[in-house]
């Protein structure tokens, strides 16, 4: 049986909000002194991870906002983005992207600038001392104002030269259609950068063909509403994206009703490009390897595949041809 754990992988679709673990949170709400009244009824764990009884993508938001009373104190970012890359080297992640929101932690007023240095450091200690290569996407929002995502995109690329490789677009897809960040992310591409947008989660699969043909995404996170349009699934297809697929997370965000109606294994057999992500794993109390094992056992992937899904990642990860060409061969000598 294979051994998950040990098994090499990549993580292109990895939430830091999601991610803290439990009693970092419970040590830093203690020392910070920030009065949080559920913690003397239920553990941090409880308190930060879903029950089951979510009922819909917000709730799910709702448990990883509850992250944010630490986050906005100067230094928390680089411990959690460390402690990240410590969690990443345990379970054999030699690649990982981790993705935020800057603007979520700048709420005591510092500047936009100092959540994206610390977790850039957080990942440089990491890589430095556990090996894992560890690079960073910058999180648009929709509901935010073209003018705050303008000002997140020169962020970015500032960073470009220090570990930002991305630009991705979260949030609300019904509400705000991806078609109005056509501009943004057209700069953030022609900037060097690149595009990877949240769609076809919440949304219907039309949003998935609209990341891709009109922003150029070139990864797509979850995009399982594909399954529902074959003549969509079939232009993904051709087209060449990955989507960045989180099984587990689907189903407590209500995208599927149960793992059993996950289309995961549809959409490989389909010939979608994708990888395999955990996307919040404190907030669904899951690990990406947890998430590999699920693909053996529940959907019949067998080990060739799974290396193929790892393959396809390292494809798609967000690094210059030299670094990809390596992290490619790396993989291709530890699976032979």
């Amino acid at each position: 049986m294979t051994d998950f754990r040990a098994f090499p992988k990549v993580n292109l679709h990895h939430h830091l909000e999601g991610a803290v673990r439990p009693q970092t949170f419970a040590e830093l709400v203690q020392n910070l002194g920030i009065d949080v009244p559920a913690l003397a009824r239920q553990s941090a764990a409880e308190y930060l991870t879903v029950s089951g009884e979510e009922a819909s993508l917000a709730d799910f938001l709702d448990k990883i906002g509850r992250t944010f009373v630490i986050t906005q104190h100067s230094g928390v970012l680089e411990r959690i983005a460390l402690e990240i890359s410590e969690s990443a080297a345990a379970e054999s992640v030699r690649y990982l992207e981790v993705r935020f929101g800057p603007w979520l932690h700048v709420e005591q007023g510092r500047p936009l600038t100092e959540p994206i240095e610390e977790v850039l450091a957080g990942l440089a200690a990491g890589e430095h001392r556990w090996g894992v290569k560890g690079r960073l996407i910058i999180s648009a929002l929709r509901h935010h104002t073209f003018q705050q995502n303008r000002q997140l995109l020169d962020a970015a690329v500032a960073y470009r030269d220090r570990g930002v490789v991305a630009l991705d677009l979260a949030g609300d897809e019904a509400a705000f259609p991806a078609s109005e960040f056509r501009e943004l992310f057209l700069l953030a591409a022609k900037a060097g950068l690149g595009v990877t947008i949240h769609a076809g989660e919440a949304g219907p699969a039309a949003g998935v063909w609209e990341a891709v043909s009109e922003l150029g995404a070139q990864r797509v996170g979850h995009g399982i509403r594909l399954v529902h349009d074959p003549a969509l699934l079939k232009a993904v297809r051709d087209a060449g994206t990955v989507l960045e697929v989180c099984p587990t997370s689907n189903v407590h965000t209500r995208a599927v009703e149960s793992l059993s109606d996950h289309p995961v294994r549809e959409l490989f057999d389909a010939g979608i490009r994708i990888t395999i992500g955990d996307d919040d794993p404190t907030t669904s109390g899951i690990t990406l390897s947890g998430e590999y094992q699920l693909l053996s056992e529940h959907f019949g992937f067998t080990e060739a595949e799974l290396q193929t899904i790892v393959l396809t990642g390292a494809e798609a990860a967000f690094l210059p041809k030299d670094e990809k060409e390596e992290l490619l061969a790396s993989f291709r000598r530890e699976f032979a």
